[in-house]
C-alpha cells in the first residue's frame, strides 16, 4: 500500500464522521489502524457499492457489539499514476481488541445473509497488502461531521518534547480558531507498527468541513495562523495526504 514516511499517493458523509468516534473518553486507549487500498478505475463503481451498501453495515453491527468503535472509507484526492486511492479505517477500543479481534467483516452472513466470500469475491482484484496501526494520545472533540481529513505523518527527533508542546499550545489555539475556520476535528497517534525508518512514529489528523478550508490549513491560513511557532519543535512533514469522507459509521448510542 504505502510507505507512510513518505509514499502515500492516496460526498460528505452525511452521518458523523469517523473522527467524531475518536473524540470518546477512552481516547487514549483507542487504536486506529489504516489500510490503504488501491482499486483501478474500472472497478471502483462495484467497489463502492460493497462498501457502502454492504461493509459499512456489517462494520455498523461490529460496532454495536463492541468488536468496534468505528469504521470509515476515505478517497485520496491528491492521487499519483501508481498510488493507493481508498482507505479502510477501523477504530478499536484498545489494543487486545485490535491484537486479537477476528476480522469482523467475516460476520456478513450473520448480518446480511451473504457469505463474505461471495459478498468480497472481487477483493482479490485490489491491493491491500499492509496496514498501520496507531495509538491514539490526544484530540479535540468533534464539533460536526467531516468533509475532509488532513492526515500529516512526521519522526521528530523527540516525541515526548513535542507532545507536550502541542498540549500546551497548540490545541489551545486550535479550540479557540476551530469553529470560524471550518475544523471541526483534530487529533495525534502515535505509531505502534510497523515501526523503523521507513516509518513515520507520529500522525495528526485535521477535519473540515470542506476541501477549501484544507487548502487554507495546508497555505498556513486557518488554524494554523497565530501560532506560536517560536515555542514549537519544527516539524518535517513527511506526507501530507488529503482524504475525502466516504462513508463511516455513527457511534454507538
Amino acid at each position: 500500500m504505502f510507505l507512510i514516511k513518505n509514499k502515500f499517493r492516496m460526498k460528505k458523509n452525511v452521518f458523523f464522521s469517523l473522527f467524531m468516534l475518536l473524540s470518546v473518553n477512552v481516547l487514549s486507549a483507542q487504536i486506529v489502524v489504516l489500510n490503504p487500498v488501491k482499486v483501478e478505475q474500472e472497478d471502483i463503481k462495484q467497489f463502492l457499492d460493497i462498501e457502502m451498501n454492504y461493509s459499512k453495515k456489517i462494520a455498523q453491527n461490529a460496532v454495536k457489539n463492541n468488536k468496534l468503535v468505528g469504521w470509515a472509507l476515505l478517497q485520496s484526492t491528491n492521487l499519483g499514476p501508481d498510488d493507493y486511492n481508498f482507505m479502510w479505517v477501523n477504530i478499536y477500543p484498545d489494543i487486545e481488541t485490535a491484537a486479537n479481534n477476528k476480522a469482523w467483516w467475516n460476520n456478513s452472513e450473520e448480518v446480511l445473509g451473504l457469505k463474505p466470500d461471495i459478498l468480497f469475491s472481487n477483493n482479490s482484484k485490489y491491493k491491500f497488502d499492509r496496514s498501520y496501526t496507531y495509538k491514539m494520545e490526544m484530540s479535540i472533540p468533534n464539533t460536526g461531521p467531516a468533509a475532509y481529513v488532513l492526515l500529516n505523518f512526521a519522526t521528530p527527533d523527540d516525541v515526548d518534547v513535542v507532545s507536550k508542546e502541542i498540549k500546551k499550545y497548540v490545541v489551545p489555539h486550535f479550540k479557540k480558531k476551530m469553529n470560524e475556520n471550518g475544523m471541526v476535528g483534530w487529533g495525534m497517534a502515535t505509531k505502534i507498527t510497523p515501526q523503523g525508518e521507513d516509518y513515520s512514529s507520529l500522525m495528526f489528523y485535521d477535519s473540515y468541513d470542506s476541501l477549501a478550508n484544507v487548502m487554507k490549513h495546508l497555505a498556513g491560513d486557518s488554524v494554523i495562523k497565530g501560532l506560536p511557532m517560536d515555542k514549537l519543535s519544527k516539524i518535517n512533514w513527511e506526507m501530507r495526504p488529503i482524504m475525502k469522507v466516504i462513508s463511516s459509521t455513527t457511534a454507538k448510542k
